[in-house]
């Protein structure tokens, strides 16, 4: 049997917050064909699996400590490689701001997607709050051995992310802002009109 690697602080951080996270919107999950486009580790994407009847997981790349990276389907970022409402749900969870033109990848997410979105991000309010979540962000992935390419433009302050999703029309079924250290993670449960 070979010895698993050590999970750093940061790693295990991030396996407790995805649990968390799964407890916050699993009531929200379609039963049938799920995208979850952003891996990380992988945690979160094996919870969700026995929940739904197809998972597909879409990332740019595994990392040496991704429990599932047999699992991910690895994809060039841009554009969704998969015909227009060929998912039902659809779910993001802190990946957005990673991605370079979040904003035009959005509508990737969309065309995609026949029902509902799942977004979990941080957000903030002022350049403060940006730059501690930043530099946070900056230092969670590198000690859990994730990718550390971020982008300060990806991030999006809390009237952004809602103007966003105002201009799509989608229908907001559920949504709650959690203060956490100087910043915000908000969750948002969205259905395609």
């Amino acid at each position: 049997m070979q010895p698993q690697p050590i999970e750093s602080k940061s790693g295990s951080y991030i396996r407790d917050q995805e649990k968390q996270r799964l407890l916050d919107f699993s009531q929200f999950l379609s039963k049938t064909r799920t995208l979850k486009i952003g891996n990380g580790l992988g945690h979160l994407s094996e919870s969700i699996r026995p929940m739904t009847q197809e998972l597909t997981i879409l990332d740019i790349q595994t990392y040496p400590k991704t429990i599932n990276s047999n699992r991910v389907q690895i994809y060039s970022g841009y554009p969704i490689p998969y015909p227009d409402k060929t998912f039902d749900t659809t779910i993001i969870v802190f990946t957005l701001h990673h991605i370079p033109k979040n904003r035009q990848y959005f509508k990737e997410i969309l065309r995609v997607t026949k029902r509902r979105v799942i977004i979990f991000e941080e957000t903030y309010d002022n350049v403060f709050q940006k730059i501690h979540l930043f530099m946070r962000d900056w230092w969670v992935n590198r000690d859990a051995g994730q990718s550390t390419n971020l982008y300060w433009n990806s991030y999006f302050s809390r009237k952004e992310i809602r103007e966003l999703i105002k201009r799509t029309g989608l229908k907001e079924v559920f949504t709650f802002t959690k203060p956490h250290k100087s910043y915000f993670k908000e969750l948002f449960v969205l259905d395609i009109n």
